[in-house]
């Protein structure tokens, strides 16, 4: 029993510093997650606030794209390219905090806008309405990745505004199609 006693002090001590290690590992690591993160989360909001705005301003070249019939083809494809060089452009310098799968939906979006004013009919319905489906889902994706999604929806369940009209009813309504 002696000798059982002298073993097992000895390992029990072992075993203890060794779990204190890592312990105390998986804590010096989770701290310094913590203290990197929001770091991290004020970068991702500019990468995305940025990549936003480019989208927005693209759309008003692709307005005018799709609309005005002053310009040529080749016009119509330059101004285009450069909307989508922007975005990848933006894309490859912020590669560390945009989402990849996101990053080639936004610099693909606006390819073959160009092509919209020059269809016809049913066509030309289809190729705005598949646009406008695109820049919508590049919007979601983007409030959703960056994180502003989850954090308006923890506002408004803090607050719990009563937002309410006909005009609110009526774009609710429209989502709910």
């Amino acid at each position: 029993m002696a000798t059982f006693l002298a073993i097992l002090a000895p390992t029990a001590g072992i075993v203890g510093a060794l779990l204190g290690v890592l312990l105390n590992e998986f804590v010096r690591r989770r701290n310094r997650r913590e203290l990197y993160a929001p770091k991290i989360f004020e970068k991702r909001l500019a990468a995305y606030e940025s990549l936003a705005e480019l989208i927005e301003n693209g759309s008003r070249v692709a307005n005018a794209v799709i609309e005005n019939p002053d310009l040529t083809l080749e016009q119509r494809h330059d101004r285009i390219g450069a909307v989508v060089m922007s975005i990848a452009e933006s894309m490859g310098k912020n590669q560390l905090y945009i989402d990849e799968e996101l990053g080639a939906h936004c610099v693909a979006l606006f390819m073959g806008v160009e092509d919209i004013y020059g269809a016809r009919g049913e066509e030309r319905e289809k190729l705005l309405k598949n646009y406008h489906a695109l820049r919508r889902d590049a919007l979601r994706m983007i409030r959703e990745d960056s994180g502003v999604a989850e954090i308006n929806r923890l506002f408004r369940t803090i607050n719990r505004p009563r937002i309410g009209g006909p005009i609110v009813e009526a774009i609710r309504e429209l989502r709910r199609r």
